[in-house]
């Protein structure tokens, strides 16, 4: 049942993101067909790397895509989020569904793996949070010191182009039991900054959560990566197996660490 758009929360206590959004992050993200997401991850893990075994999820949420992804083939698979609460959430569905995935709490430019895996994963803008290029190099620092010889890194930027192309999408609102949110968008073309404001209410409690996110060019994120020892097998347009360009939405990457 929709809320009154226009309706503010009176006085919210502003905390940091996704730690209250996280008691209602499925109820805002109903829309998304994470089998569908997770479907076209696994395709391109298996075209670029069949022997792909060990799976790390960077950025997990509350796991949605770990739940649609781990059975894909049968996966040895473990997922990190930076966030406690969301973790917790993420533990819970897994126990629901007896699914075997490892959850942690663990920032993904500054995390480590033992043993390496096969395979990385960091899906659904998680990438876009990293607001300035040398917390990038950290990512991809991090991913190459993660993985096995012949490892792949897989992982998805937004662009300006789709953030340009959904404005008018920018406010929603929703309610269920116990949880709403209002939430509105602003994107600034000349920085490249989308800013996301959620006004929640949790369990009678009202909060303010402020998301801020950069959108990467093509150019930009291939410049970051010639300053890496990966190699760049693939960037692929919107969910296709074409090449991406300057006007894809999203990209998806596949990156390789070298055999040697």
């Amino acid at each position: 049942m929709a809320s009154n758009p226009k309706s503010k929360i009176q006085n919210p206590k502003s905390v940091s993101p996704y730690s209250a959004l996280a008691a209602g992050y499925d109820v805002v993200m109903e829309h998304v067909d994470y089998a569908f997401w997770a479907d076209y991850a696994h395709r391109l893990l298996t075209q670029h790397h069949p022997g792909v075994r060990t799976v790390l999820e960077l950025g997990c949420g509350t796991g949605s895509l770990a739940l649609e992804l781990q059975p894909l083939s049968d996966y040895r698979y473990a997922a990190t989020d930076a966030v406690p609460e969301m973790i917790r959430v993420a533990r819970a569905k897994a126990e629901l569904q007896n699914a075997p995935i490892q959850f942690a709490v663990a920032d993904f430019t500054d995390f480590r793996t033992d043993p390496p895996v096969d395979a990385l994963v960091l899906l659904y803008d998680g990438m876009n949070y990293l607001l300035e290029a040398a917390a990038v190099l950290d990512l991809f620092r991090c991913a190459f010191d993660a993985l096995t010889p012949g490892g792949l890194f897989l992982f998805d930027q937004s662009t300006p182009t789709n953030s340009i192309n959904n404005e008018p999408y920018f406010e929603d609102v929703n309610e269920t039991e116990g949880f709403a949110y209002r939430r509105l968008s602003r994107y600034d073309r000349e920085r490249r900054r989308h800013v996301t404001a959620f006004e929640l209410t949790v369990e009678g409690e009202t909060y303010r959560e402020e998301h801020v996110q950069r959108a990467y060019t093509f150019a930009e994120i291939q410049a970051l990566l010639r300053q890496t020892d990966f190699e760049a097998l693939a960037a692929y347009h919107n969910f296709s197996m074409r090449p991406a360009t300057e006007a894809s939405e999203r990209i998806h990457w596949v990156l390789r660490l070298p055999a040697g």
